[in-house]
Parts: structure tokens; C-alpha cells; sequence
């Protein structure tokens, strides 16, 4: 498969978009075997319903497994338990045309995040979730880790929105989708 990848001969940013076309077929199909194992979707040609236990040894049925893949899969939680991030959030880079960057970002990226509410800005540290790079224009889950969470402890709600900028240039805006640090939480 790698080699034919290579054959293609793609640049950059096609073999990015490859890359998350084949992430996301993978990511479908395997939360669609799980939905067929609850007994909601065809395996095989065959609809039955399965006995499936968590790690615990408890029994998932009635839809939990159906919303476990979910949250696996789609909420990106197969990332986010290892991080060390303070919140997910959807990421909208402004393109070049717009004032945005005038190249790509790979993960790890730390501009820094303005909120509407306070004059302070903080580095915030981006983590794209399906992806290494973001192009000018893209938008993106990621997870952001932010220095100053004592300044901003008990502020920050899901649903917020917030600019990160490089110096006073703002080259995008974010939502926060789910805040993880609990001492962020207002």
C-alpha cells in the first residue's frame, strides 16, 4: 500500500487529505462493526445481537455499545484519554487571503489563544486529532494544552470561543467542543 501511495506522487497537502480519507474510512468501518455487534447494523448479510462485555466483565447491550463507539470513534476519546490536554475544540484557520498564515501548521502548533472575555493571551499548544498538518482555510478538531490554567481556572465552558493569533495577527478561531481539566470548568 505504501508504495503505492508513493506512486501517486502527491504533495503535501494531497497526501495530508489521503492520509485522513483513509483514517476516516477505517474509523467508520470499525464503529460499524461495533454497531453490528450490538445487534443494529448487518454483519455479513446477518443482523443477530451479541453478548459483549466491557473490561469489567459487564454486560453492553440496549444501545451502550452503540454509544461507546461512538464517543470512541467520532469524539476522538481514543486521543484524548492519554492527553494532556485542557480541551477539545474545533479550530477554523483563517485562509492566506484572509490575513491567515501563509503555510501549513503541523501538530503542535502554539500560537496564542485569545478569549473574548480577558485581555490575557496564553500559548496554547494545538494537537490535531486525524491529522499531522492544517492548511490555510482547514478546519480542525484538536486537543490544546494552555500554560496559564491558573489564570483562567473556573472561566472556560464548552461552547466558548476563543482566537489564537500569531503576535496580534489573528490567523483563526476556535469553539471548545469539551473542556478536560476540571479546573478550567466555570
Amino acid at each position: 500500500m505504501s508504495n503505492l501511495i508513493k506512486s501517486m506522487e502527491l504533495d503535501e497537502k494531497n497526501h495530508e487529505r489521503l492520509r485522513q480519507i483513509i483514517a476516516g474510512v477505517l474509523r467508520d468501518n470499525m464503529y460499524s462493526i461495533l454497531l453490528g455487534l450490538d445487534g443494529s447494523a448487518q454483519i455479513g448479510g446477518h443482523q443477530e445481537l451479541y453478548k459483549l462485555t466491557d473490561e469489567q466483565g459487564n454486560e453492553l447491550t440496549g444501545g451502550e455499545i452503540e454509544a461507546s463507539a461512538w464517543e470512541y470513534f467520532h469524539n476522538e476519546s481514543y486521543d484524548q484519554h492519554n492527553s494532556k490536554a485542557d480541551f477539545i475544540a474545533e479550530l477554523t484557520f483563517l485562509s492566506s487571503e484572509d490575513g491567515g498564515r501563509k503555510t501549513s501548521a503541523r501538530s503542535g502548533y502554539r500560537p496564542q489563544v485569545k478569549f473574548e472575555f480577558d485581555d490575557m493571551q496564553t500559548s496554547g499548544e494545538q494537537t490535531y486529532i486525524d491529522r499531522d498538518w492544517v492548511f490555510p482555510g482547514d478546519s480542525v478538531t484538536a486537543s490544546i494544552r494552555i500554560i496559564a490554567v491558573e489564570h483562567f481556572q473556573n472561566k472556560l465552558t464548552d461552547g466558548l470561543t476563543f482566537e489564537f493569533r500569531e503576535a496580534s495577527t489573528v490567523i483563526g478561531t476556535g469553539k471548545i467542543l469539551h473542556i478536560l481539566n476540571p479546573k478550567l470548568k466555570r
